[in-house]
């Protein structure tokens, strides 16, 4: 029986180790698939159920592991991103969605979004801008929102001109979209109507007519009220001037009396107007955000 040459031997022996190689390191590729995809499951368990931090530790843990693909990584940030939203914890919520990579759309998106959400929750607007401004919305969908995010971002800004030409994008054929637009209109309609309130409005109008400044302001009780009250006493006064002389006692009480009223309710009327625009961009703020929130959960959730 004629033997293999010694080089065909080695060469067999070669390809053999290979193969053996092969199917080892694709074997342990696998098992590493397969638990980082076990560990990734059992996160989002942990977070159906509530047990944030529980599900934070899974994920820092999986996180140190030196072999993780880069979509497994975003895997875990777009996790993480999540967990601390939920928690309120906007500022790592908006660090672990930023370091969500572009290899996955679908997770891109949706970091983009929500981080960009969060920096305006925040009041952290030109970042919130900024992230929008740089993100390319790949269907009209996601197009639609990223004007509607903008509109309102620049509502929070009081930056009405930029408000207006964005609203030119807003159409009523988009499902996602269509009530929020118009409520951000309106939205911008009551901030046009409250910047014009002037506190020196307000106290010349009291001047002129007590409590006619906080009507202007829009306290309308509080208004109806300082005018009844200064009428009775300034009646009084009057009263007090015609019997008793201007010199009498009842006079310079009820005279004092009305001047204090009437000093106190100009005075008392700049600041109703500067109270009551506080109140409303308040109680608008948490209005806008809330029409900035409710695509992004219809639209991702």
């Amino acid at each position: 029986m004629k033997r293999l040459p010694i080089s065909i031997f080695i060469s067999l022996k070669a390809l053999i180790q290979i193969l053996i190689f092969f199917i080892g390191f694709t074997s342990a590729i696998d098992v590493h698939g397969q638990t980082v995809s076990r560990e990734l499951n059992f996160a989002k368990y942990l977070m159906a159920k509530k047990n944030y931090d529980e599900s934070v530790f899974v994920l820092k843990k999986l996180n140190t592991s030196a072999t993780l693909t880069p979509i497994e990584r975003d895997s875990i940030h777009f996790l993480l991103g999540n967990i601390y939203y939920d928690q309120k914890d906007l500022s790592n919520s908006i660090e672990n969605f930023d370091l969500v990579s572009g290899l996955s759309h679908r997770l891109k998106s949706e970091a983009v979004f929500f981080s960009s959400f969060n920096s305006a929750y925040l009041k952290s607007y030109p970042e919130a801008k900024r992230k929008l401004l740089l993100y390319a919305a790949i269907d009209s969908s996601e197009l639609q929102l990223k004007h509607l995010e903008l509109a309102g971002v620049s509502l929070l800004q009081r930056d009405l001109k930029r408000f207006d030409s964005l609203s030119k994008f807003f159409t009523p054929i988009n499902y996602l979209t269509d009530l929020q637009e118009k409520q951000m209109q309106e939205r911008s309609n009551q901030i046009l109507h409250m910047q014009k309130k002037s506190p020196l409005v307000a106290a010349m109008l009291s001047a002129i007519l007590p409590g006619a400044g906080k009507f202007y302001a829009g306290n309308k009780g509080q208004g109806m009220y300082t005018l009844l009250i200064s009428t009775i006493v300034g009646l009084q006064t009057w009263e007090a001037y015609k019997k008793d002389g201007p010199s009498s006692f009842r006079f310079i009480a009820y005279g004092t009396i009305f001047t204090s009223i009437y000093i106190g309710n100009i005075w008392g009327s700049t600041f109703a107007v500067k109270l009551k625009r506080d109140q409303f961009n308040e109680t608008i703020n948490d209005q806008i955000l809330f029409d900035m929130h409710i695509p992004l959960r219809t639209l991702f959730h």
